[in-house]
């Protein structure tokens, strides 16, 4: 009973959103229309198709989760008639309201894909370089394997790089550090040929 009320509380409210931005005067030059959701190894991407200009300011907006949970949403003008947004990887099999431009929306987000996901190694921060360290976790759709090259925004270092899918770190006959385990590995080891 209380999850029926608070899902008709969370409908009304987002109701009452949506006739008060049908209302507002200056919208009538902008609309927006979303067209598509999807979970990408980025986290969910919805898809816009708009008409008018919207300002950078336009372009940031929030995310609510139903049953809890905010999250800020980052949009991007593709083309002149498309927009998309992004959020929090966390935001999977969920229903959502997501406001940005002055527009509200109400939708559901797929499931995200974790059945392939694999851990991503990389040189510690200082020299001298001593260990492999887990920097993060890549999901993809379907299963790695040995030799794929994925291109990751790596946090610690602030920059992307190339990863190769390895059953142990790379050089493992020379490095001075080893590290064993199926996972995507910086493709070098420092000081190194390879």
């Amino acid at each position: 009973m209380k999850k029926l009320l608070f899902t008709a509380l969370f409908l009304l409210a987002m109701l009452a959103s949506l006739v008060g931005t049908a209302g507002a005067a200056p919208m009538a030059s902008k609309s927006a229309t979303l067209v598509g959701v999807m979970y990408t190894d980025k986290g969910p991407v919805f898809t816009f198709d708009v008409s008018g200009k919207f300002s950078r300011s336009d372009l940031k907006g929030s995310l609510s989760v139903q049953g809890g949970g905010n999250y800020g949403l980052y949009c991007t003008d593709v083309d002149e008639d498309t927009v998309t947004c992004n959020t929090s990887k966390k935001v999977s099999g969920v229903n959502v309201s997501l406001s940005w431009g002055g527009f509200s929306f109400w939708t559901y987000v797929p499931e995200g894909s974790s059945d392939h996901c694999y851990d991503v190694y990389d040189w510690n921060f200082d020299q001298p370089y001593t260990e492999w360290v887990k920097f993060g976790e890549y999901c993809q759709d379907s299963p790695a394997a040995y030799g794929d090259i994925i291109f990751w925004d790596n946090p610690g270092w602030g920059a992307t790089f190339p990863y190769e899918f390895l059953p142990e770190s790379p050089d493992i006959d020379w490095c001075p550090f080893r590290h064993g385990g199926n996972a995507y590995y910086y493709p070098a080891c420092p000081g190194g040929a390879g």
